[in-house]
């Protein structure tokens, strides 16, 4: 698997653009992928697709930020962040599918993060403008926080519901009935 993901070959842009996960994806593959299927909540996506994309952005956010901080360009990590937004959201509806649920479920760590943040940040601001110290964080925010986190884990590595190819960079396993072969199925039934 890991050989997979380091080998050097040229993107299969053909594949990447199909409904099917990519188990046997190239690392530039899991980039790319998310920006190919961008707007597309059709498909599924398999759990190394999801981590090497969220590393991915998670680094880039990181080198962002920390390269600018302040001044004018300090807009640019939230600039990335929304880039990436709607690829990494499109991501989790296939991964929901790829899990037998609903892609509508990808929402609900977006809505708790909205209402951690609403309740950790809010008294803090209001405490601010009514010229008090800032108050610490609600407990209820910060527990609401962790609850996404949670979600997403949950999302990123529950395993797939559904049954996969044994796959060697992009081939199938075939039998002699022409059928392809599945973990734990000989037959190819």
């Amino acid at each position: 698997m890991a050989s997979a993901l380091l080998s050097k070959r040229p993107p299969r842009v053909d594949v990447m653009k199909g409904y099917e996960p990519m188990y046997d994806a190239t690392m530039q593959e899991c980039m790319q992928r998310p920006f190919y299927l961008y707007a597309r909540g059709r498909g599924r996506s398999c759990r190394k697709e999801i981590w090497v994309f969220a590393a991915f952005v998670w680094v880039l956010d990181t080198f962002l930020t920390r390269l600018f901080s302040s001044g004018l360009l300090a807009v640019i990590p939230g600039l990335f962040s929304l880039a990436v937004l709607v690829p990494m959201y499109a991501l989790t509806v296939r991964r929901l599918h790829d899990l037998s649920l609903s892609g509508w479920l990808a929402l609900v760590p977006y809505v708790l993060e909205v209402v951690g943040v609403g309740l950790v940040v809010g008294p803090m601001v209001s405490d601010t403008l009514e010229g008090l110290d800032p108050s610490a964080p609600s407990p209820l925010g910060v527990i609401i926080l962790l609850l996404a986190v949670v979600v997403r884990l949950a999302i990123m590595c529950v395993p797939s519901r559904h049954r996969h190819p044994v796959v060697d960079n992009g081939s199938l396993s075939v039998s002699r009935t022409g059928t392809a072969q599945y973990p734990g199925n000989q037959n190819g039934q």
